[in-house]
C-alpha cells in the first residue's frame, strides 16, 4: 500500500490531513497508480516561485510542481500553492475546493506519466482531470477541503 502524506504549509490554510489522504488514495486507486510514496504539500505562492526558480530557472509564479523522486518506481512529491488555486478558481468560475482537488488530480496524473507540454497533451489532461473530477472522488469529498482553524 502507498505512504500518503499531507501536509500544509500555508500559512492560513489546514485541512482536514487524513480526510485529505483518504481523498487522495481514492483518486490514486481509480487512476491505477501505483506508487510506493506520495506527498501532497500546500504552500504559498512564495514557496512555490522559489521552487519553481531553482528547479525550472523560470521565476513566475506556478501553480503546481510535481516530482518523482526515483528512477524505477513513483516516490512523488506534489507541491499546490493555495494562493494560485484561489486566484485560478475566480478565473475559472468554480468553486475553491474544486481547483485545489484538479490541482491534486494534475499532479498525480503527471506521476502516472501524463505530460502537458503540447496542447494536445494539454487537452487529454483537462479531459482526464474532468473525469477524475466526476469519477473518482469519494461521496464526501468536500470536507476533506475544509478549512479547519488553526
Amino acid at each position: 500500500m502507498t505512504n500518503i502524506e499531507v501536509l500544509s504549509d500555508h500559512p492560513t490554510y489546514k485541512p482536514d490531513l487524513t480526510a485529505m489522504r483518504d481523498t487522495v488514495r481514492s483518486i490514486q486507486d481509480a487512476m491505477e497508480l501505483s506508487a510506493i510514496e506520495l506527498i501532497i504539500i500546500f504552500v504559498d505562492d512564495a514557496h512555490l516561485q522559489n521552487l519553481h526558480s531553482t528547479y525550472l530557472d523560470d521565476d513566475s509564479l506556478t501553480d503546481i510542481m510535481t516530482f518523482n523522486l526515483s528512477d524505477d518506481d513513483v516516490e512523488g512529491e506534489i507541491y499546490i500553492s493555495v494562493d494560485r488555486a484561489r486566484d485560478n478558481a475566480a478565473v475559472y468560475d468554480v468553486n475553491y475546493e474544486q481547483e485545489l482537488c484538479r490541482l491534486i488530480i494534475h499532479g498525480l496524473l503527471h506521476l502516472n506519466g501524463h505530460d502537458d507540454a503540447s496542447p494536445a497533451e494539454r487537452q487529454k489532461m483537462l479531459e482526464l482531470e474532468d473525469f477524475h473530477l466526476t469519477n473518482s472522488l469519494p461521496e464526501d469529498w468536500l470536507k476533506t477541503f475544509t478549512h479547519q482553524a488553526s
